[in-house]
């Protein structure tokens, strides 16, 4: 029998795709909004794609990131530049959706609806 392999899916695209090819944002117990490439860190996490595109589309509308993290306030400003730096640091997308590893064409909303309205 094959492994499970857990699937996530990016706030920036909505695309499902295997949970270690995305990056962890977390909020930890102190309230900071810290990037946790191991997974492990302790506190509420977010998952987004490990590409420029979508660490883009996350950070260019905050309010998604801090409606998934449960965020009571705004980002704090040194934690949005760690991110938009991490950010940068990830190359662009260049792999079509079918190429990428574990991911599935279609957003999970549509594929949801498409399930649902075959029955």
């Amino acid at each position: 029998m094959p492994k499970h392999i857990p699937q996530r899916t990016c706030i920036g695209c909505q695309r499902v795709q295997a949970k270690r090819e995305l990056m962890r944002v977390v909020r930890t117990p102190e309230g900071q909004v810290v990037a946790d490439p191991t997974g492990k860190k302790n506190g509420r996490g977010t998952y987004i794609h490990k590409t420029r595109e979508c660490f883009q589309m996350v950070l260019d509308a905050p309010g998604k990131l801090q409606h998934a993290l449960k965020l009571e306030k705004p980002i704090a400003p040194d934690d949005l530049k760690t991110l938009i730096e991490l950010g940068k640091s990830f190359p662009a997308q260049n792999a079509t959706e079918t190429e990428m590893k574990g991911t599935h064409s279609e957003p999970r909303r549509a594929q949801h609806q498409a399930a649902h309205h075959s029955k």
